[in-house]
């Protein structure tokens, strides 16, 4: 029989979670779940790590986090050194990398109207651990420094008043190992961040990545708290 490549949520999402959390310590009031989440904020899709309000149930000796309704998910490839460019969350939706690596800047690089190429400045970027990276692809902490960086740029004269109130620019590097690398919610859809959307990459020189995405039925993002800008570490 063909495997399929759209699974059912159900069961997935309580064994996602568990086997991201099963080997983290627990107390006996619980982990927060902290998740690195795109979200939207003036026009503009920032990066923000969220402490959602699930509250774990403990089973089958794990913690298991609801995470909401969901519909169905989607397993997806790409490429290495695919660049999307400019993006937005087709849904709102929790994605899981398996394999591979994305970088995400957000909110994207502004263009040059007469060009339409993105001028590029540095910025901050999120903190990954070595210990938290996949040995297999061969990254570590000063090869990330050295992966060029696509952040915020100034906007032009005509269009001072959008420039005051950009956001700050931030970049996630999204890998297996652990739930603050591996786990992202997309939530900036185009309907909301109408004057920038978030900047994708795929780095990754051999490894494809992977992805399982799951989208919130309705749109929906799970409740939760807004810990700070930028991604979780």
């Amino acid at each position: 029989m063909r495997p399929s490549l759209r699974l059912t949520f159900g069961m997935f999402a309580a064994s996602l979670v568990t086997l991201v959390l099963g080997l983290d310590d627990t107390s006996p009031t619980h982990t927060p779940l902290n998740v690195t989440a795109i979200s939207s904020r003036d026009g503009y899709s920032v990066l923000q790590c969220w402490q959602l309000a699930s509250i774990p149930i403990d089973a089958m000796q794990a913690a298991n986090y609801p995470v909401g309704n969901t519909t169905v998910a989607t397993w997806s490839r790409i490429e290495p050194k695919t660049h999307v460019g400019e993006a937005w969350a087709p849904h709102i939706q929790l994605s899981v990398i398996l394999n591979g690596l994305i970088r995400i800047t957000s909110p994207a690089p502004a263009t040059d109207p007469a060009t339409g190429m993105y001028l590029q400045t540095g910025g901050r970027e999120g903190t990954m651990h070595s210990h938290e990276m996949n040995e297999s692809m061969l990254i570590n902490t000063e090869q990330q420094q050295q992966l060029p960086t696509i952040a915020e740029a100034a906007t032009n004269e005509h269009d001072k008043n959008a420039k005051a109130k950009r956001p700050e620019t931030h970049v996630a590097y999204v890998m297996p190992g652990t739930l603050k690398s591996s786990v992202v919610i997309a939530a900036d859809l185009k309907s909301v961040s109408t004057i920038a959307g978030h900047y994708t990459e795929f780095p990754s020189s051999t490894e494809p990545t992977i992805l399982v995405q799951i989208p919130f039925e309705g749109d929906k993002a799970p409740e939760h708290t807004i810990l700070h800008d930028g991604p979780c570490v």
